[in-house]
């Protein structure tokens, strides 16, 4: 089989960012297949790079390599990672965005470097790129560095939204299990009540509480958008009452 790379960024597709990262990695390595995962993540925004990154490396076949960069300190002292979990290898920069992936197998901080110049704004294509295409040879990440007991690690534990999807539905990390009748789900000031199976299920326009893709709760509005009713951000609190 092919070795598979999945790539997510917060590069957009307006630019040529993506393509050179690409170009690098297949310079090494012609045959690998590699899959986008989005690289329409909001613009600095790790949180929700993290919860995509999270809910999508476990579909793809055991040994793939994850590449994740969103990376507001590219140039910066932020160290490079290497992270081991469960038959899959992720690299990205050390600011949060595998924060759901922890507890993992290994962590390794990355001391490797190319040979070459490295542009200090684009360490995306210079050093993650060519960091790929050296564990597709070499898939001891302990020759790229020493173990790393302190990765940095986003407050997730707290109740809030973690991700807005393309359809305005507001993903929290509040597990499915509380999902049940008399759960009210409040957030920016706004209570719903609602619970329902999916979309259809609810009256047209307005809110409602489903199980989403990924086992968490989702606040949803049928056909419309319902981060534009609440005013919704990743990140906001959400608050879960029973009654």
């Amino acid at each position: 089989m092919r070795p598979i790379v999945t790539f997510i960024s917060d590069f957009g597709q307006r630019d040529g960012y993506v393509a050179q990262v690409k170009a690098r990695i297949l310079s090494y390595h012609p045959d690998v297949c590699i899959v986008d995962i989005t690289h329409q993540v909001s613009p600095h925004d790790i949180m929700s790079g993290a919860w995509l990154i999270y809910t999508s490396y476990s579909w793809f076949p055991n040994s793939s390599i994850h590449l994740a960069i969103v990376d507001p300190g590219v140039g910066s002292e932020r160290a490079i990672i290497a992270v081991e979990k469960d038959s899959h290898l992720l690299i990205g920069p050390d600011n949060g965005v595998f924060s759901f992936i922890y507890p993992a197998n290994k962590v390794i901080e990355v001391k490797w470097r190319p040979s070459g110049s490295i542009s200090p704004t684009f360490h995306g294509r210079d050093i993650f790129a060519s960091l790929v295409g050296v564990v597709l040879d070499d898939d001891k990440i302990e020759n790229l560095g020493p173990p790393m007991d302190s990765p940095v690690i986003l407050d997730i534990h707290r109740p809030m939204i973690v991700h807005i999807d393309r359809f305005g539905n507001i993903i929290t990390n509040l597990d499915c299990s509380h999902l049940r009748p008399g759960c009210r789900l409040t957030v920016s000031g706004i209570t719903i009540a609602l619970i329902a199976k999916t979309f259809t299920d609810i009256p047209y326009g307005e809110l409602g509480l489903v199980c989403g893709s990924a086992s968490t709760i989702e606040i949803v509005a049928n056909q419309a958008r319902a981060d534009d009713i609440i005013d919704a951000k990743i990140g906001m609190p959400v608050s879960l009452s029973f009654g």
